[in-house]
């Protein structure tokens, strides 16, 4: 494969944003270029209400030996006109997304496209790569499955993303199934779950007298991550045990005031400690500072954040969600609950309050099951992958 280019099409890459699907573009780039391959990401942003010009939209730079072209485009402003029929409020935004790749392309004459997200990368890219008779790839992660097929304005933006792509990954089979239900992709789907490294620090029981229990959530807090539905379990458990909510990560704005009702509602304002998110080389510590992890979400694809846990040794509670199945051995490497249950979340913080002993194996099993979801296994995935489609 090698003097052979892949573009990597995506929304969110380091350092700009931090979140599981930064991260999980980033891992992917490096494994492409671990291959051999001249790996390019075209990182796009849209800029609201901008003047933005195609020959000015482009900043390149080389970051771990992946060339990132980082792409602004404009959104189109109709708060000043009533719109026609002819308006779309992202028309302009996709339109100058497309004509940003199609330049990029011209120069740099790719042999694969590969997006993350199917909304609204999947369906740009794809349009173009079948436009230029190139291969692609589209890969789902989460939300654009499990939110955007809900939307009229956007599901058949999803559905063409699919249609086009020669090949559908998945961060999980329930991602894959969901995707399967809107257009029939299973005959070119494959899933392909995200890595973790074992971190050197190991997580091990705190001390109870004169500590509170601490209980922890991190990542980009959002409807999908269900913090409502943690923020019930603490209600309940401080009823019977001195307890603290650390959350870490940052609050979509769309769901602040979702959160602040929720806060007033069941009355833990006063032991919840919100802080801004950490580098990722300083998660491990924080994470072994807690006594439990929760994994809260009503959606998921391959969570990232609950992978770190885990690989912490840390005893963990996640729902049944995304890849959670997979990831996790329920009441072996941890616990596995229904999602959208307070309920539920709290029986089983309780278990691992009560018994310190079963935390502490809880722990030791996650940490060891998460060395199966090696960098090694995931590159050898993408290789295949990539081997396939540049082959044929």
């Amino acid at each position: 494969m090698n003097s052979k280019k892949v573009c990597i099409v995506t929304l969110e890459y380091p350092p700009v944003q931090w979140g599981g699907l930064a991260r999980t573009v980033e891992n992917v780039a490096c494994h492409a270029r671990d291959m051999g391959l001249e790996v390019h990401i075209a990182h796009l942003t849209v800029l609201e209400n901008a003047t933005v010009l195609l020959d000015e939209n482009r900043k390149d730079e080389s970051r771990n030996g992946v060339m990132v072209h980082r792409l602004q485009v404009g959104a189109e402003d109709l708060s000043d006109r009533s719109p026609t029929m002819w308006d779309f409020a992202h028309t302009r935004a996709f339109k100058m997304m497309y004509q940003s790749l199609e330049l990029l392309h011209s120069t740099e004459r790719f042999d694969l496209f590969h997006s993350f997200f199917l909304y609204p990368t999947g369906y740009i890219t794809g349009l173009l790569a079948q436009r230029m008779q190139v291969p692609s790839i589209v890969t789902l992660v989460g939300n654009d499955i499990k939110k955007y097929i809900f939307c009229p304005e956007m599901v058949a933006f999803c559905r063409s993303g699919l249609e086009n792509a020669d090949s559908v990954v998945a961060l999980s089979f329930d991602l894959l199934h969901t995707a399967n239900a809107l257009f029939p992709v299973c005959n070119k789907g494959r899933v392909i779950f995200n890595s973790v490294q074992l971190p050197p620090v190991s997580w091990r029981p705190h001390p109870i007298q004169n500590r509170p229990f601490h209980i922890g959530c991190a990542g980009i807090f959002k409807y999908a991550k269900g913090l409502p539905y943690l923020f019930k379990a603490i209600k309940e458990i401080r009823q019977r045990h001195d307890v603290i909510l650390q959350l870490a990560g940052t609050l979509r704005e769309s769901e602040r005031q979702i959160y602040e009702t929720m806060v007033e509602k069941t009355g833990i304002g006063d032991i919840l400690n919100f802080q801004p998110a950490l580098p990722h080389d300083r998660m491990p510590d924080w994470l072994c500072s807690l006594d439990a992890f929760v994994l809260s979400s009503v959606s998921e694809g391959c969570p990232n954040i609950l992978m770190e846990a885990m690989a912490c040794g840390l005893p963990c509670v996640a729902t049944r969600v995304g890849a959670v199945e997979e990831l996790m051995e329920d009441a072996v490497s941890g616990h596995i609950v229904a999602w959208g249950d307070s309920v539920a979340i709290a029986d089983a913080l309780e278990r691992i309050i009560q018994s310190p002993d079963q935390g502490l194996s809880l722990g030791s099993a996650a940490r060891k099951r998460m060395k199966q979801f090696s960098s090694k296994r995931e590159r050898k995935a993408w290789r295949n992958i990539y081997a396939d489609i540049l082959q044929r």
